[in-house]
Formats: C-alpha cells, structure tokens, sequence
C-alpha cells in the first residue's frame, strides 16, 4: 500500500461506518496543497483499494471502507 492508498483509508477510518464521494476524499485525505495541486489525485489510489477490495461502493458511487454493513 503507498502513501496515498494510506492516507485515504486513514481519512476513512475516523469515521469508519459513512460512506464518501471521491471529491470528498481527494479533498479532505491530504493537506489543501496537494489537493490543489492535483485535484483528481485520489482516482488512481481509490481504484487500487476497490481492486484490492479494502474499499467498496455503493450503487451511488460513494466510497465505504469493506465489510460496512449499512449501505
């Protein structure tokens, strides 16, 4: 796992049962600069987690770390 699949399941994990939109995540899993300096940074990472199956989504396209039961 590389830092940006991290810091994404890091920001995840403070609130482990909501789900996200990508913008969310890019936004908010790294500091502001970075956000701004790519803003579709997470699209890469997300995919990667989806693949590996630490992270899921949901039939509206929102991302929610595996095994939350409420969606």
């Amino acid at each position: 796992m590389n830092s940006e699949e991290q810091s994404i399941i890091d920001f995840m994990r403070q609130s482990p049962d909501a789900a996200y939109t990508r913008r969310e995540i890019a936004r908010k899993a790294v500091r502001r600069t970075e956000y701004e300096q790519n803003r579709n940074w997470a699209d890469q990472p997300l995919a990667a987690l989806v693949a590996r199956g630490s992270v899921e989504t949901d039939e509206g396209g929102l991302y929610h770390l595996a095994g939350r039961r409420d969606y």
